[in-house]
């Protein structure tokens, strides 16, 4: 009896290489961070221009699609704007996670101040709350110098599960033959 369970070993490896290769694109052009925001912007709005495709023949289908059209258009918006505006999107993605992170800081500064002054974990929420809101203004004033940082260290996270995710189908290949033995 043939086993499914390990068969789609070949979408580990696919997805390994596909991460490998951002991690080479990330090392290697961390300046051209516009460049890699618009490609991944054109890869959104082709993704966005598919879901349409699938909406469009739900609706011919009568089958239910207003979500559907509602996402596919959001998403070929997005497309649109990381495509041809990049760079304004990248500035205001870097200063939103900035604003968001120094929210989190503040957040965790006010829950240390509601624990008791014998809880262990205030030193946590102290020492979290500080780090979250450095990270949050350097991102705030030095957009694009720390977004070259998170584009580095993406690059680094992806490349660590490149290679985890090839790993992982070499195995799955080898129990699927062992499976079908």
């Amino acid at each position: 009896m043939k086993s499914n369970l390990f068969s789609n070993w070949w979408s580990f490896t696919v997805s390994g290489i596909i991460a490998l290769l951002y991690a080479l694109l990330a090392f290697y052009n961390p300046g051209e961070l516009s460049k890699i925001i618009g490609f991944f912007g054109i890869i959104i709005l082709i993704a966005g221009i598919a879901m349409l495709i699938g909406t469009i023949s739900n609706i011919k289908n009568k089958q239910p699609y207003a979500a559907d059209l509602i996402w596919s258009i959001l998403t070929i918006a997005a497309g649109g704007i990381l495509t041809f505006y990049t760079t304004q999107a990248v500035k205001i993605f870097v200063i939103i996670v900035g604003i968001w992170a120094i929210l989190i800081g503040a957040i965790q500064f006010y829950i240390m101040t509601k624990l008791d002054t014998e809880d262990k974990s205030r030193n946590t929420f102290l020492i979290s709350g500080i780090i979250t809101i450095v990270f949050g203004v350097i991102l705030f004033f030095n957009p694009f110098q720390a977004a070259k940082f998170l584009l580095l260290l993406t690059g680094v996270l992806s490349f660590i599960i490149g290679i985890l995710l090839i790993a992982l189908s070499i195995k799955m290949k080898s129990l699927s033959k062992d499976a079908q033995s």
